[in-house]
């Protein structure tokens, strides 16, 4: 019986099950060369010897044992056990099966039962099979017969397993485990890390030879930890191993069958065929069957692998005897992936190959270039593709190039390769019309990312460049997602709110699994849209779809986008929850995107200005919208044209009607329903109620098209306008009808910013206060009125937010002058010099419009920008 290794592994939870199997008729260790089988069971024998329990061990160095050598050695250890068996007989069949019975009575008088280990004999012909079964199942019990072997024998497994008279360990089982490849380094004197022994593990697959190899190098090596990322199966010990004990043993044929799909990782139906020919399939299920280090895929019957050591020397045995070869097997797998729709694999084989211009093509032709764009990597397409080399002149190539460029925010450097691009595009080529319809959906973005003029046009290109692919683009509803994406921008920035809208809708339509943050952020747009319109309702529902669709996606958990927060925002100040408005308005701003965007910009900073009114900052909120349209960002377009009417709006809450009705008329008059609104209410200061009378019929003539907060405020002037006309009746007819345009939506803040005789006939009137009670205290008395003043508001800091949020760097120094280190000790704390730290707190200062670090410190906490 063979001795266990010097150094042996203790593993319990094996011995356990060959304990286990101890009271079974039959044990089968099947798994390949080198798992261990031989020095598990050599240990497990040693552990029963020692308790006085012994075991008959024999050992065969050939595989192909005749029955006339086996049967005298199985005799000769048994009888060494205390066998009483029979004596020799003829060479015949009659005296054979004699044989048999005699031994199985012979066994089944044994007091004890007998072990008998047969290591390296493959039962492999019914003959030995069969006796060896007699054996089983007529010597009542008293045989145990643990079988060692890298093939299974031709026994009736599934009988055996169907009365539950086998214990079975095979490779899944005999393979390490992380706990056990831990010991066995520990053994070798070796020490690295828990992160090195995951890694170790998972490369070796657990296998014995593999790990007691790969220890021997740890061992050699000065930097064990770096050592175990560089171990592969194509060299060393591992690679002779490997040799001698696989390949060696495989015909010719099977060996070239196994060089041939060793260019993937993963072997499927199909693909199996198209590498190795069409018995490929049936050969690897015998390897398979046979413990040759090739592995089903669990849950996909007909799937197959091999261990990664063995995969690393067929490789380099195929890039040795056939480079050409093996540059053709890799075109034939990435070919047939892309055929399947299997991008990210048809680009990892040729990215493996170092084939740049077939990866690239696979992506421009199969109009991935959107998958680039927005950084979507779950299959390693992005990790490959930034693998290409800058010298690749292909124009597939470039546009790949371009596309990444763009991802990492490099316009300059995507710009050249799209220059590039152009200047190699063949027109008459087949591939020129795929290429340039990817390299215009680059083009799109990056003008969109450099506020290019021509975004607008670019992307009605884009647009129209779509719907003639509708087929291959049916495959990639990404790049609708995208191309509408930045239509809306565009749109929305020339004032094209319905518009915009329907391009928001179409790309919410075309988003899927995988591009929720772009969807998300959509979702968002669409919620601000509706805010603005009056759609209260529904842009509350679509901020909830937004914060669900970027928790989804995993984005930072502060809530949904900022337009969806600006939106939410707005809701809540509609609605006259002033709280709730202030929340949305803070977590908006904690998001750095929200400073680039010039809508986001123009309509932060109005939801803003409002809650400074509501809280008698008029003053302040009139100076942070006029700001916000001298920010850089905010250069014109419609994120101007909401600002100048809501400056124009606080002039009359300001009491200066004219220097409202100016900034009014400066945009057109009473074009746009909102400005017509604002231009109403200074008529109404001005007592110009021709002029009133003049907004309210420009509003109601725009009907549905108008926001609902226009529509409501046109009703309420009417009334005021009534009221002056001495109708009572006509204003309460007009106050109702408002009052039903607004239920719906909640929308409170017309109410509480009508005119005051309008809302003393809504308090007064005890049926119409009664019927509108979701109106709560919008309705008071009748008196309330919103504080004016000219000067300062008080202490205000706790409702202003800044225009421009913070950076990460300078929210972590803010956080340190929180804890009152001086400037040094900030620049020792964060590894900058100090003159970094000043910069950053100069920038602070002025993005909270303060003068003085405490004064920062408290108005920052003040914006839960951090901890109280």
């Amino acid at each position: 019986m063979p001795r266990p290794p010097r150094r042996y592994v203790e593993r319990p939870r094996l011995s356990k099950r060959l304990d286990s199997g101890a009271e079974l008729p039959l044990t089968l260790v099947s798994a390949p060369a080198g798992s261990g089988k031989t020095a598990l069971v050599a240990a497990w024998a040693a552990q029963r010897a020692a308790a006085g329990h012994s075991t008959a061990w024999l050992t065969f160095e050939e595989q192909d044992v005749p029955a006339a050598r086996f049967w005298p050695q199985v005799l000769e250890a048994l009888r060494r056990q205390g066998v009483v068996l029979p004596g020799a007989r003829d060479d015949t069949a009659g005296a054979h099966s004699q044989m048999l019975t005699e031994l199985a009575t012979a066994l089944a008088k044994q007091a004890d039962p007998v072990t008998l280990v047969l290591d390296g004999y493959e039962l492999a012909t019914a003959g030995d099979s069969s006796g060896i079964d007699f054996l089983l199942r007529h010597s009542d019990q008293r045989l145990h017969v643990l079988i060692l072997t890298r093939v299974d024998p031709v026994l009736p497994l599934h009988r055996y397993r169907l009365a539950g008279l086998v214990t079975e360990v095979r490779m899944a089982d005999l393979a390490f485990t992380e706990e056990e490849t831990a010991r066995l380094v520990q053994q070798s004197g070796v020490s690295i890390s828990s992160d090195s022994i995951a890694a170790l593990t998972r490369r070796t697959r657990g296998w014995a030879v593999g790990l007691r190899f790969a220890t021997m190098c740890l061992e050699s090596s000065d930097d064990p930890d770096a050592a175990v990322t560089q171990l592969a199966g194509d060299n060393g010990n591992i690679a002779e191993y490997l040799t001698a004990e696989v390949l060696r043993t495989q015909s010719a044929k099977v060996r070239t069958l196994l060089l041939r799909t060793s260019v993937v990782d993963v072997l499927q139906p199909g693909l199996i065929e198209e590498l190795g020919g069409p018995s490929a399939g049936r050969t690897l299920a015998s390897l398979a069957a046979g413990n040759v280090l090739v592995e089903h895929l669990p849950d996909h019957p007909g799937w197959y692998r091999y261990h990664p050591f063995l995969r690393d020397l067929l490789r380099a045995e195929l890039a040795h005897e056939s480079p050409r070869l093996r540059r053709q097997l890799h075109k034939k797998a990435g070919d047939w992936y892309a055929r399947q729709g299997l991008l990210e694999s048809a680009v990892g084989v040729a990215s493996a190959a170092e084939a740049w211009s077939d990866a690239s093509a696979y992506v421009v032709e199969h109009l991935a270039i959107g998958e680039v764009l927005l950084g979507k990597d779950s299959g390693g397409l992005d990790r490959d593709l930034r693998k290409m080399p800058s010298d690749i002149e292909d124009p597939a190539a470039g546009v790949v190039r371009a596309a990444l460029a763009l991802a990492d925010r490099d316009t300059a450097r995507c710009a050249n390769e799209l220059e590039r691009v152009s200047a190699s595009l063949v027109p008459e080529a087949d591939n020129d019309h795929t290429v340039e319809l990817a390299a215009g959906i680059v083009q799109t973005v990056r003008s969109c990312v450099v506020d290019d003029p021509r975004t607008g046009m670019l992307a009605d290109r884009a647009e129209q460049e779509l719907l003639r692919h509708q087929e291959k683009v049916a495959a990639h509803p990404e790049l609708t997602l995208l191309v509408q994406a930045i239509k809306t921008r565009c749109l929305l920035y020339d004032g094209e709110i319905a518009r915009a809208r329907a391009a928001l809708a179409a790309a919410v339509g075309a988003a899927t699994p995988g591009y929720e943050s772009l969807a998300a952020t959509c979702l968002g747009y669409l919620a601000l849209i509706d805010s603005y319109q009056g759609s209260l309702r529904g842009a509350y529902e679509w901020a909830a779809q937004s914060a669900a669709l970027a928790e989804r996606a995993g984005l930072p958990a502060d809530g949904p986008p900022p337009a969806a927060e600006i939106a939410l925002a707005r809701v809540s100040i509609e609605r006259d929850d002033l709280r709730a408005g202030q929340e949305h308005v803070r977590a908006a701003m904690r998001s750095y995107d929200a400073c680039d965007e010039p809508v986001l910009q123009a309509q932060s900073a109005i939801v803003q200005a409002r809650l400074l009114q509501a809280r008698g900052g008029v003053d302040e909120a009139l100076a942070l919208v006029e700001a916000a349209a001298d920010h850089p960002g905010v250069n014109g377009g419609w994120p101007t044209h909401p600002l100048q009417i809501e400056a124009a709006r606080l002039k009359v809450v300001q009491g200066e009607p004219d220097e409202a009705a100016r900034l009014i008329e400066e945009l057109g008059g009473c074009g746009d329903a909102i400005g017509a609104l604002v231009l109403g209410q200074a008529q109404l200061q001005r007592r110009n109620w021709a002029g009133v009378a003049a907004s309210v019929s420009a509003i109601l003539a725009q009907g549905n098209g108008a926001p609902l907060q226009a529509t409501v405020g046109a009703r309420l002037l009417e009334a005021a306008h009534e009221l002056h006309r001495a109708q009572p009746a006509r204003a309460r007819a007009a106050l109702n009808r408002a009052l039903q345009l607004a239920e719906p939506e909640e929308l409170r803040r017309p109410f509480v910013e009508a005119p005051a005789a309008v809302r003393q006939l809504l308090a007064a009137g005890t049926d119409l206060a009664g019927r509108n009670g979701w109106l709560g205290s919008a309705i008071g008395d009748g008196r309330r009125t919103l504080p004016v003043r000219n000067g300062p508001a008080g202490d205000l800091s706790h409702l202003e937010p800044h225009i421009e949020p913070l950076t990460a760097k300078e929210t972590e120094v803010l956080g340190h002058l929180s804890e009152l280190l001086t400037t040094e000790e900030i620049a020792l704390e964060m590894f900058v010099s100090v003159n970094t730290v000043r910069t950053h707190i100069r920038n602070i200062l002025r993005k909270l419009a303060v003068s003085r670090r405490n004064e920062a410190v408290r108005r920052a906490r003040a914006l839960s920008l951090i901890p109280a």
